[in-house]
């Protein structure tokens, strides 16, 4: 790796020069044990269908289309692949890793059993690659399944829910499948299939709901299945839309298919660099997070509909889910806003094609229910356009400002891309319709200022005047939409009224210290989102170097409601604001509340990909910021010294821009003008620097100034340098890593990525099972682990837990407003443990503990003794 003196621009690319390959395979994550727990399974997958893998009599996962169902409201189905002899039999050696850079899922049972899981790009197929060179291996059996459908509830929103209840099978020459759907009105529905290359095979119906390839053994086969789905098959048939597909697979075999697979991910990659490491190696574990959550998201996000941010393509749970009725926008908008900064507009396009395709639709609806020419987005919206979710909830009814969010998403995938099409086709008009909207709905007082007489602050406050987020969003777009009809020569008539509005739009709610949500007294609080907190991300109206950045850093230290969900979004905001430590201190809080799973994921049933998605917006935000038209480097960098922070990101206007910063000093600043536009440029050193133009080596800028403009040439690469201590006097260096081999893990949390051969012998509170007497608190700051506990201050509140292993231990505090607790152990009282105690508190304490178990399963039992508190922070099990 680099040094202090090193530096990695390369200045022939305009980017940094990385091995890729080996600087990702650190970030692989492994399981060296293997997982019967679904919701710890990996995850893999083409960008269009996805399969969540687990340990169980053989391999088995949950498939899920994108484009299966309804906002990807049910999954496709269970694959169990299964051998005789075992596959996970007879081994000594065990690693499952996921390979980000490859895209591949390869479980490794000794030297002489490997399965991979991969997909074909740009399909919906996926394939299970098998080499098992063991003797005697007398059976092979494939099984696709699906869980009871009797009971099925409306989760997706369907109009017929029987037939996404009926399952329909089928099994002949060219494999075996089930189908869901097939009558569903709006060509949604699917077909989950399977067919096998390299080896002769048989295909039966098992009952209704499972089907069977009988496989005969081989040292090498492989197993292509799919989830084809209704809505992408010619003639909305997913079942013959399945047998062409695997038909097509077979054809162009697994070497060839791996080898396009691999191709797929290494260009993935290639379009974006991020190191953001030390800090003890609690910075390496963010980086990890943000690698895997990339990959997770992008596995999924490639459909004709968006990567639901509760379903994905990835889940163990059945159809069991929450929330699918719909796109919630402030959900979705944490999952994907983060793409534009690591070069992959390309996905945020698949979130903005939703609103843009469904504008007629929109567009009609506004006239229906508001009487107005213009455009109203719903905040819970349908695949289709539909409002059913949001008007038929006094939470999200009267929000306004999502038309904003949604128009200004366009205009940055615009102001990224230089699409000028796009923005005249698509942006301008969805925009133009948007701000039409606000100017019919807006309310003008005797003095000729522009207000909100009502509307929602977001959820969280229902019916008040000047909700700060329908302020802001006028700020943000109706300028946005004066600006560009000028450039396009339209709607001339139109600017002088949003001119006008500008102009004399109310101030911000405030006092003289914060912002706030809306005009007071302030409204009863409905949900927990820091509104006041939007105008600086994502509306973007203020930030560092802002006349107001003092009153906003004031307004997010005063918002109520401190990560308080698992869509926070506190940390960008951090980054915002120049707040590096904050930011990489929400990035950890993150992680310690919500990522309680080893394969990344979360218990969290409010969501499950917003975090991730946060996560990456957060830490882009801290290397790079660009939304006000400036490039500037590491602008929220932790002030540690042993932060390394390198990147090759892409800045708004179409720049590539790459940095490096080691022991606090920035090196320079790399930029590669992608289309020949004019930029502005932060100084990060406050001393002179000069702008050299790599071609032919002209120094085309010297100066001292904060901040300067630059003209580029489209293709052109320059490097801001300092001019005492220019690139030239650093030792090039090419970024490279050794693979990863173990479990990861984060410090002062029970947040883990991926699994030792031996467990984690630490179990936080979180993971025992309570009655309804007992309360979770978190970001105690007292020191306990993970910074949580569980306490009760009912007499018999029962936690309990259930182990295998050979001993066990009880951590809690001891305070002085604590009291007894009963400790049984398999059904048998052991202790009477008082956890009062005069003095400081204490904490992480061992009060009671057991070893020298038989081996095997044992259930604890903690029941609270007296109305003072008792309290469980983890247990510590002995293998």
């Amino acid at each position: 790796m680099a040094a202090p003196t090193d530096a990695a621009f390369n200045s022939t690319t305009g980017e940094l020069n990385v091995d890729r390959a080996a600087y990702l395979s650190k970030h692989d994550l492994v399981y060296n044990r293997p997982t019967t727990n679904p919701l710890h399974g990996l995850t893999v997958g083409n960008g269009r269908t996805g399969a969540m893998a687990w340990q169980n009599n053989g391999l088995t996962m949950q498939v899920s289309g994108v484009d299966t169902s309804q906002q990807t409201a049910f999954g496709a189905g269970l694959l169990n692949l299964s051998t005789s002899p075992a596959l996970e039999s007879g081994y000594s050696t065990y690693q499952q890793r996921l390979s980000l850079y490859d895209g591949t899922l390869t479980t490794k049972y000794d030297a002489n059993r490997t399965v991979t899981v991969m997909g074909a790009p740009n399909s919906e197929v996926m394939g299970v690659h098998v080499e098992d060179s063991r003797s005697g291996v007398s059976a092979v059996t494939l099984d696709l399944s699906l869980w009871d459908t009797s009971q099925l509830g409306n989760s997706g929103d369907v109009p017929d829910l029987n037939t996404w209840k009926t399952v329909a099978t089928y099994a002949d020459s060219t494999g075996a499948g089930l189908s869901r759907g097939q009558t569903d009105a709006q060509n949604f529905g699917y077909t989950l299939a399977a067919s096998v290359e390299g080896t002769p095979y048989t295909a039966r119906v098992v009952d209704g709901r499972t089907v069977r390839l009988t496989i005969t053994p081989s040292s090498s086969y492989t197993i292509w299945f799919t989830a084809s789905s209704r809505l992408n098959a010619p003639s909305h048939d997913s079942v013959a839309q399945a047998k062409r597909a695997l038909a097509a697979a077979k054809s162009r075999g697994y070497s060839a298919t791996l080898s396009d697979f691999r191709t797929w991910w290494h260009d993935f990659w290639g379009k974006s660099f991020v190191q953001y490491s030390g800090l003890s190696g609690d910075a390496d574990y963010l980086e990890n997070v943000y690698y895997l959550s990339t990959y997770m998201i992008a596995a999924g996000g490639y459909g004709t509909n968006p990567f639901h941010f509760i379903n994905g393509v990835f889940r163990a749970t059945g159809d069991q889910t929450k929330w699918s009725n719909a796109y919630w926008y402030w959900n979705q908008r944490d999952v994907y806003n983060s793409f534009l900064a690591s070069n992959h507009a390309d996905l945020l396009a698949g979130f903005n094609r939703l609103y843009s395709r469904n504008a007629a639709a929109l567009k009609a609806y506004t006239r229906t229910r508001y009487n107005v020419d213009g455009l109203w987005v719903p905040e819970t919206m349908g695949w289709d356009g539909n409002a059913r979710g949001t008007v038929n909830s006094d939470y999200t009814k009267n929000i306004w400002s999502t038309g904003t969010e949604a128009a200004y998403n366009m205009y940055l995938q615009y102001a990224y891309t230089n699409d000028s099409a796009y923005l005249r086709d698509t942006v301008y008009p969805f925009m133009r319709d948007v701000v039409k909207f606000y100017a019919a709905k807006l309310s003008v007082d005797s003095a000729g200022k522009y207000y909100v007489a009502t509307s929602n602050a977001h959820e969280t406050y229902w019916n008040v005047p000047n909700a700060i987020t329908d302020l802001a969003a006028v700020r943000t777009l109706f300028p946005l939409a004066i600006r560009t009809s000028q450039s396009l020569g339209v709607d001339a008539d139109l600017r002088p009224q949003w001119q006008r509005i500008v102009d004399n739009l109310i101030a911000y709610p405030s006092t003289a210290d914060v912002y706030l949500p809306h005009t007071p007294p302030l409204a009863q609080t409905r949900n927990g989102e820091n509104v006041a907190s939007e105008i600086i991300w994502p509306y973007d109206r203020t930030g560092i170097g802002f006349p107001d950045q003092q009153k906003a850093v004031n307004t997010f230290n005063a918002r109520p409601f401190p990560y308080d969900n698992v869509w926070a979004n506190d940390a960008v905001q951090a980054a915002r604001l120049g707040l590096g430590d904050q930011a990489y201190q929400g990035m950890k809080t993150m992680l310690r509340k919500y990522q309680t799973y080893p394969n990344g994921m979360t218990d969290n049933t409010n969501g499950v990909f917003e975090y991730l998605g946060v996560h990456l917006t957060a830490l882009n935000e801290s290397l790079l910021q660009s939304y006000n038209d400036k490039i500037r480097v590491f602008p929220a960098p932790p002030t540690d010294s042993s932060f390394v922070g390198r990147f090759t990101l892409l800045a708004k206007g179409g720049f590539t821009v790459s940095s490096e910063r080691e022991a606090g000093e920035v090196k320079y600043i790399g930029i590669k003008s992608q289309y020949g536009n004019s930029t502005r440029v932060v100084n990060p050193w406050g001393t002179q620097l000069r702008v050299r133009r790599v071609s032919d080596g002209a120094i085309v800028l010297t100066t001292s100034a904060a901040e300067f403009d630059l003209a580029t040439t489209s293709g052109a690469v320059y490097v801001v340098e300092r001019t005492a201590k220019p690139l030239s006097s650093y030792t090039p260096v090419r970024l490279t890593g050794s693979a990863n081999q173990s479990e990861k893990s984060l410090s002062g949390t029970s947040s883990t990525l991926g699994m030792a051969q031996a467990p984690n012998p630490m179990v936080n509170n979180t993971q025992l099972t309570y009655d309804s007497n007992w309360h979770a608190t978190s970001g105690r700051g007292y020191g306990d682990y993970n910074d949580d506990t569980h306490h009760s201050t009912t007499v018999n509140a029962v936690a309990q837990y259930t182990f295998t292993g050979t001993g066990v231990a009880y951590l809690s505090e001891r305070n002085g407003d604590m009291g007894p607790v009963d400790v049984y152990l398999d059904g048998t009282l052991q202790a009477t443990v008082d956890l009062r105690v005069t003095g400081a508190r204490q904490v992480q304490q061992t009060v009671w503990q057991r070893t020298g178990l038989t081996r095997g399963t044992h259930t604890i039992r903690i029941v609270n003794r007296s109305t003072s508190v008792g309290m469980v922070d983890a247990l510590r099990i002995t293998p």
